[in-house]
């Protein structure tokens, strides 16, 4: 008899213990519900523009669009205090009707103010002209946005424009 309790036992224990499992982790998962990705025209997109400038032997100088790319996202925030300089560009984005969609103003990268020191030790700035250089430009891109604008100032006066069309979006 104890044999036959002891098995009586066991199937006992083995039946509740059956019964005390887990439901399969599939019953008891949360699933949250589809979530439509945006719509492509809905994302940020910005324009990275790279330029070349070269000085003339008279007037304003030369731009030349070198390479321009349209990415999803938008730029950071553009440091300020370049409109200060006497020497800038500004470089704007524009809809068909010529309005300014987005714009960022840059230190003349011909006319450069550097930190030297003096033959008395004294830190000073002084002004150094480039015959050349080149200069980077990260802008917002609005889906009307058709032209991009670079704007020469000396003096703060404005001495040059420049007009360029906008590449293809992929």
């Amino acid at each position: 008899m104890p044999a036959l309790s002891h098995a009586l036992g066991l199937m006992l224990l083995g039946g509740l213990l059956t019964g005390c499992q887990r439901p399969p982790a599939a019953q008891h998962q949360f699933t949250a519900p589809a979530l439509a990705a945006p719509a492509a025209a809905a994302r940020p997109e910005m324009v990275f523009l790279s330029f070349k400038v070269t000085a003339t032997t008279a007037g304003p100088a030369t731009i030349t669009l070198l390479k321009s790319t349209v990415a999803a996202g938008a730029p950071k925030a553009a440091p300020t205090g370049a409109s200060e300089m006497p020497d800038y560009l500004t470089v704007t984005t524009r809809g068909a009707s010529r309005e300014v969609l987005s714009s960022t103003t840059l230190e003349h990268p011909l006319r450069r103010a550097v930190e030297t020191a003096g033959t008395d030790g004294q830190l000073r700035r002084q002004e150094v002209s480039l015959p050349e250089a080149e200069f980077f430009v990260r802008l917002t891109l609005a889906a009307q946005a058709s032209s991009v604008r670079v704007e020469e100032f000396i003096n703060h006066r404005p001495v040059k424009t420049t007009d360029f069309a906008l590449p293809t979006r992929p």
